[in-house]
């Protein structure tokens, strides 16, 4: 089964469970709203990881959208990247 993982840009960034749910959340929505069951999300205080019997490149997207709605979504709030990259 394929995994994607997303890396925080900070050691601890993800360590809020607040904002974990908010990752689970986007990723399950994310999915729903393309169709496709919703990807097993494991959060780690420092990543993120999308599993799911799904095409590599349709998990790759899910992920980017994933990345793209929530990082804005911290900048705005918090004035800092969320993401590594960023």
């Amino acid at each position: 089964m394929p995994t994607v993982t997303l890396h925080a840009a900070h050691p601890t960034s993800l360590a809020d469970p607040a904002l974990a749910a908010l990752l689970r959340a986007c990723a399950e929505e994310t999915a729903e709203h393309h169709g496709i069951t919703a990807p097993g999300v494991v959060v780690h205080d420092d990543h993120i990881e999308l599993t799911a019997d799904v095409p590599q490149a349709i998990l790759l997207a899910i992920a980017a959208e994933v990345r793209r709605a929530t990082g804005r979504w911290h900048r705005q709030k918090h004035g800092i990247a969320l993401w590594r990259g960023e």
